[in-house]
């Protein structure tokens, strides 16, 4: 019976080890938008976020992508806007489920130089625990996540701020991920 056992699981694992080595050596980037715009009681904020990311697949299917952060806060009311750029690192793993739906948690950060009133320093990190990515075409996977955390620390002459976010939420906002 054991025999038996042994042969019938040997395949499925190596099976299993095919389909999860097909990211491999794959070229990816990720790019990052967001845009917000609020007015409350003749108050007008806008606000502007983009990362972009890039890097490589590894033989045990992590990754690690370098880019930039760039942010731009302005408000309408004659008060000063706030530029902010800097370098970003993310890291993560892809975890085959079935076949090309994966289950790929990631943490990354940015160092930003910020200008508002002077200089100031941005540090910022996040980490997203359960992200899926289902790989649609030869080049594109779509992504969506559940649940994240983060840390940002703003410091500036006038000021400090130090923040600690938790959520539980759906992050459904569907992206794309390109792989070369």
């Amino acid at each position: 019976m054991k025999k038996l056992q042994i042969f019938l699981i040997l395949p499925l694992l190596f099976s299993i080890n095919a389909y999860s080595q097909d990211l491999e050596g794959r070229k990816i980037v990720n790019a990052d938008l967001n845009l917000l715009i609020l007015k409350n009681n003749g108050d007008a904020v806008s606000q502007f976020n983009t990362t972009l990311l890039y890097g490589k697949i590894k033989p045990n299917n992590t990754y690690l992508s370098y880019g930039f952060k760039l942010g731009f806060t302005h408000n309408l009311e004659n008060q000063p806007s706030m530029f902010a750029l800097g370098p970003a690192i993310e890291t993560g793993k892809f975890v085959k489920l079935v076949d090309k739906l994966y289950l790929s948690p990631y943490l990354g950060g940015s160092v930003q130089g910020v200008s508002i009133d002077g200089f100031g320093v941005n540090l910022s990190g996040y980490a997203i625990p359960i992200r899926f990515l289902y790989d649609f075409s030869n080049h594109f996977m779509l992504s969506a996540s559940f649940g994240s955390a983060s840390m940002n620390l703003n410091l500036n002459s006038q000021y400090t701020i130090f923040s600690l976010n938790g959520s539980l939420t759906n992050n459904s906002g569907i992206g794309v991920f390109y792989s070369l």
